[in-house]
């Protein structure tokens, strides 16, 4: 998880990938890009059901180089470029309230490793 990103519009984590397109074609071995992001999601996801049950945890994999696109396969896996990042989160629904927010924000703090 690079970035956790907790607000009244939700819960996001972020799995920032900065490869060049080749780099993404051959280096197949273990996870992929994908794979990494909805893995992420769905820990951070149990991780928070303690605290708030069934919050959604939104996916996102920012694609720096803005060449990875969407992927059929990965459908919980919402893919997002720096220029469109913003808009993105602006544009959702507030879900959470304030209590909730920062009830999250204490979890994540008192658990991330340092």
């Amino acid at each position: 998880m690079d970035i956790v990103v907790v607000c009244p519009k939700g819960v996001f984590m972020i799995e920032v990938k900065n490869w060049k397109h080749n780099y993404f074609r051959q280096n197949q071995k273990g996870l992929n890009a994908y794979e990494q992001t909805e893995r992420s999601g769905r820990v951070l996801w149990i991780g928070l059901q303690s605290v708030i049950k069934n919050v959604r945890v939104t996916n996102v994999l920012l694609s720096i180089k803005e060449n990875l696109s969407y992927n059929k396969d990965y459908r919980s896996v919402y893919v997002s470029s720096l220029d469109k990042i913003n808009q993105f989160l602006e544009e959702r629904q507030d879900i959470l309230s304030e209590k909730e927010v920062q009830k999250i924000a204490k979890e994540l703090k008192d658990n991330v490793i340092r």
